[in-house]
């Protein structure tokens, strides 16, 4: 019994400074992202501005007067300068001010959206 409890420990303790000495693992990291024609504001674009984006830019007064809760108003608004806002480019507002950044999977996903045509 004692030899059991002597073996159970060594092995428990063993383990334990195992997982210690790991590296701890990046959750945040970005996955790979392919542009295709599954893309569009229903499908993915409308989700990302509504998580985002349209806690300023919607309602009657809407943020830069930038509307982006529905594909009309969003598609109308949408140009190259989102690509900058978003991006956090040099000489652009960082959008969204608050809560960080996009990640990159979300604004390749726009950007997709926007290069296959900005498809409802």
């Amino acid at each position: 019994m004692n030899k059991l409890f002597i073996a159970t420990t060594v092995l428990i303790a063993g383990l334990v400074s195992c997982n210690l000495s790991k590296k701890s693992v990046d959750t945040t990291a970005e996955v790979e992202f392919t542009c295709d024609d599954k893309i569009t504001y229903t499908s993915t674009v409308k989700g990302i501005f509504d998580a985002r984006c349209t806690g300023c830019h919607s309602g009657s007064k809407p943020a830069y007067g930038i509307d982006l809760t529905t594909y009309e108003s969003a598609s109308s608004v949408v140009d190259k300068r989102l690509t900058c806002v978003i991006g956090w480019e040099d000489n652009c507002n960082k959008m969204p001010p608050s809560g960080g950044q996009l990640s990159a999977v979300e604004r390749q996903q726009i950007q997709c959206w926007i290069d296959n045509g900005k498809k409802l």
